[in-house]
């Protein structure tokens, strides 16, 4: 495996450039705490009668401590055709941190077409409205989260036997495609919000050839054999409820073994759903899961109460400097809620407020060290353990 340890590149600008204008970028900053690291996967999709792409597709990859073996879910990315070419390097932490807890590795793959490699062509590209051709975009999305998948199962850290594919969007859409190939050790797969051709502006809800999209998820269907779980929001602007259910009908119709779980409204537009509401579907996940002999949960849960109340006396926190308190845990207290706050050893702290909140705020404190911190405060009371 080629890792890339650090990313540097020369800024350039529309003028001529003196030695002062071209500046090396810093470093990129991995998370030290669960492990990550970037791969290369070469890749060679064919597509269509007459296309072919090789590449290399980029992978962040995430693991917990220790040696292994462990369960490998890879989690696949949506799309906007529009700003594929400047997408970042997916990383879906918050999503990555909450497989970790229950022990897996994580891949997150950016597939050829985006990013990086948005030049070398766009094999997922669909065409047209009128006669999209969506199952061959979902194909090769899928021959790409296969080669990772290959890639990943040569590890000497990684469970060949216990494989989760999962994705959101135009990821879930390539989840279904990939689970449809039946890789040896796929034990369930999630699809959340999937689908192709969506826009949430000039087709609320209403993708394009909705009836062509069921004729692909039937397709699919009849050769899937692996339990998946598929959840969608009520108030999805891009695939809307009445879709998603009739795409699921026809997935099942052919064949294969799944359940639909719909989604209470989130926010203005429920698609957003992975990305923006952890605290929603990770539950779910996990119940899914643990059906599957994935039972530790993933999903946090508030510590006991060890100071009801007692988070609003900055002046008892411990290990931090009188700086921190005055001016960092301050900012913590004037946070809404969701709240919380986490402590580590040589006066680390990290707060993080609304969805997700535990989480990120252990992540945000233990990152950069890839030292363990633990919870001090959730909203206004002290979940401290000494």
């Amino acid at each position: 495996m080629r890792y890339l340890v650090a990313l540097s590149f020369l800024l350039t600008f529309s003028h001529q450039a003196s030695a002062q204008d071209v500046q090396p970028a810093p470093p990129e900053q991995l998370s030290l705490d669960i492990r990550e690291a970037i791969a290369r996967v070469p890749v060679t999709v064919k597509y269509g009668s007459n296309y072919e792409i090789t590449g290399d597709v980029l992978v962040t990859t995430f693991r917990p401590q220790g040696p292994g073996p462990f369960p490998l879910v890879v989690m696949n990315h949506g799309r906007n055709s529009a700003t594929r070419a400047q997408d970042p390097r997916p990383r879906s932490e918050p999503i990555a941190r909450f497989f970790i807890r229950k022990g897996f590795a994580v891949a997150v793959p950016q597939r050829l077409g985006y990013g990086a490699s948005a030049s070398l062509g766009d094999p997922e590209d669909h065409t047209s409205c009128e006669s999209p051709r969506y199952q061959q975009a979902g194909d090769a999305a899928a021959v790409q989260v296969l080669a990772v998948v290959g890639h990943m199962r040569k590890e000497a850290d990684i469970d060949p036997s216990r494989l989760v594919i999962m994705g959101q969007s135009f990821g879930g859409f390539t989840t279904v495609a990939a689970a449809a190939t039946k890789p040896d050790g796929l034990v369930a797969a999630i699809n959340i919000a999937g689908g192709s051709g969506g826009n949430s502006v000039t087709r609320p809800g209403e993708p394009c050839n909705s009836y062509r999209l069921g004729l692909t998820f039937a397709a699919w269907g009849k050769t899937a054999t692996a339990p998946m779980l598929w959840m969608y929001s009520e108030n999805d602007r891009y695939f809307n409820p009445r879709n998603a259910r009739a795409w699921f009908d026809a997935f099942t119709k052919a064949g294969a073994k799944a359940e639909f779980k719909l989604m209470p409204p989130f926010g203005d537009d429920g698609h957003a759903l992975l990305m923006s509401a952890n605290d929603l579907w990770q539950p779910v996940v996990d119940e899914f899961l643990a059906r599957h002999d994935f039972t530790t949960p993933g999903a946090m849960v508030k510590p006991a109460v060890t100071g009801l109340g007692k988070a609003l006396d900055a002046a008892a926190v411990p290990l931090i400097s009188a700086k921190q308190r005055d001016e960092t845990y301050q900012k913590y207290l004037a946070a809404k809620s969701p709240k919380a706050a986490a402590l580590g050893s040589g006066g680390r702290l990290g707060y993080a407020s609304g969805d997700d909140a535990m989480s990120n705020a252990l992540g945000i404190c233990q990152r950069r060290t890839g030292l363990p911190c633990k919870l001090y405060a959730v909203d206004n009371d002290v979940v401290w353990v000494p």
